[in-house]
């Protein structure tokens, strides 16, 4: 599968799209596009195991003939060729063999060859899952070659039913820079989303900003991710845009000096200046915290259910709309937060925190998690990047909880029980986030390529007309 251009596009309108943009939307589909997106998630869990089974007993048996040629004292190299884990690779064996022309396909009763059921669902199903399957085993061998940073990652998983989220992706068949009309996914109007084998299926929710983009050329769209999540299908628009409005992205009338953000456990963040003047303060863990009760609850109903009964079936859709509505309401704060700070602040200093660590302590994983600490991070990085604001990244073992914003001292006895802190040589007493956030506001970087500037790069334009 072809890479995406590395430099912007032009749409059919003259706009140039750098900016790489994700809608979401819920679907409600008809019973018949219930069954098509069920076969369609199956299909790429059948394609992804067929491209894993392959490697997997192609390394084995290279791996079985090394040992023999170990044991004999012998050199050279396994008799069975190796199989290229290139994406196109995949995608013309897997085409050959779902299609007959592979002499490993299928044989059916009828005496043809191939999947019977090939031509009921999109072709991009099967091309996708391959370049999925192609991508999982890239990260596997340059993991066990020490050229992945990160994790080490093991060779990858074979997808099961009911074991993995059912999803799989479609591309948009479509030129970029063409008109909207022209494009295999598009909007057919406000509630319907156009795509292929599917027709018009029902959108929840409000479409007419990127109905909009589209119409106007200020977004095209790569693809469309669907997948099932707590009994609801929903379906990610992945694509460019074009820039946001130069107003948008002013620094004229934001706050000039360094804005610091705390992330905590008890209040989502709390952001303040260097100068010690609070900045802003988002709560909202304790809502989380509040919806969890909710949530014991359904789980519990759940477990005094008989297992294959209706009641459990009920039991179990009601917990996952507890869950759902758990993971809404953190993700809406959190962009709540973001999108305040980009908005106000030219430069904010966030802490490298190692939250993967922090979420290991078992007696403060849920509230670490309820604060969504690294999401946030996420959001106000790639926010950052649109709204030309400078983010300013402090080093991860910077105490900035445990200095003093008035004379600097270091207290080294603060725990995370002391909410309030309390410095023993100049008096002062104020809030332990609050006066992390005024540390990080002060923070300067020991060199000057620990700053991270993001801000949006100067890049060369290319037509598709």
């Amino acid at each position: 599968m072809a890479q995406r251009p590395t430099t912007p596009l032009i749409s059919h309108t003259g706009q140039v799209l750098s900016r790489t943009v994700t809608f979401q939307f819920a679907l409600d589909p008809n019973a018949q596009q219930r069954i098509l997106l069920a076969k369609c998630a199956g299909a790429r869990r059948f394609t992804l195991n067929h491209h894993l089974a392959r490697v997997k007993a192609n390394l084995d048996a290279r791996s079985a003939e090394r040992e023999v040629l170990s044991a004999s004292d012998e050199s050279g190299e396994p008799s069975t060729p190796s199989l290229s884990w290139a994406e196109f690779s995949f995608i013309n064996e897997f085409n050959a063999w779902k299609n007959g022309a592979s002499e490993e396909a299928l044989v059916n009763e009828d005496g043809t060859r191939g999947l019977a059921w090939r031509h009921e669902l999109p072709g991009d199903v099967f091309e996708c899952a391959s370049v999925d399957a192609a991508r999982a085993l890239e990260n596997f061998s340059a993991s066990r070659r020490g050229a992945r940073s990160g994790t080490p990652v093991g060779f990858p998983r074979f997808q099961a039913k009911g074991k993995v989220t059912p999803s799989f992706r479609l591309r948009n068949r479509t030129t970029s820079g063409r008109a909207p009309s022209s494009q295999s996914i598009r909007f057919s109007d406000p509630s319907h989303l156009r795509l292929p084998k599917f027709g018009p299926v029902k959108v929840f929710g409000p479409t007419r900003k990127v109905h909009r983009m589209i119409e106007s050329g200020r977004f095209h769209v790569y693809s469309a991710t669907l997948a099932q999540r707590t009994g609801r299908w929903t379906v990610s628009l992945t694509g460019v845009a074009a820039q946001l409005h130069q107003a948008e992205r002013s620094r004229t009338n934001r706050h000039a000096v360094p804005v610091g953000v705390d992330r905590g456990i008890i209040s989502l963040c709390v952001a303040a200046d260097a100068n010690g003047v609070p900045f802003e303060s988002f709560e909202g863990v304790k809502l989380l915290k509040q919806a969890h009760a909710k949530l014991k609850a359904a789980d519990q109903a759940l477990a005094r259910t008989t297992p294959g009964s209706k009641g459990r079936q009920r039991a179990r859709s009601r917990l996952a709309k507890r869950h759902r509505k758990v993971a809404n309401t953190r993700r809406h704060l959190v962009h709540q937060a973001s999108k305040a700070l980009v908005d106000r602040a030219q430069v904010l200093v966030l802490e490298d925190l190692n939250v993967a660590g922090m979420a290991r302590n078992r007696h403060l994983a849920r509230s670490i998690s309820d604060a969504a600490m690294g999401e946030l991070s996420r959001q106000i990085l790639y926010k950052a990047r649109w709204h030309g604001v400078e983010v300013r990244m402090a080093e991860r073992f910077f105490p900035s909880s445990k200095t003093c914003s008035g004379c600097g001292g270091v207290r080294n006895d603060l725990d995370l029980s002391t909410r309030s802190y309390s410095c023993g040589t100049c008096g002062l007493t104020v809030d332990r986030d609050l006066n992390a956030a005024i540390n990080l506001a002060r923070w300067q970087p020991h060199e000057p390529s620990t700053v991270t500037l993001l801000r949006p790069p100067r890049v060369a334009l290319r037509s598709t007309a």
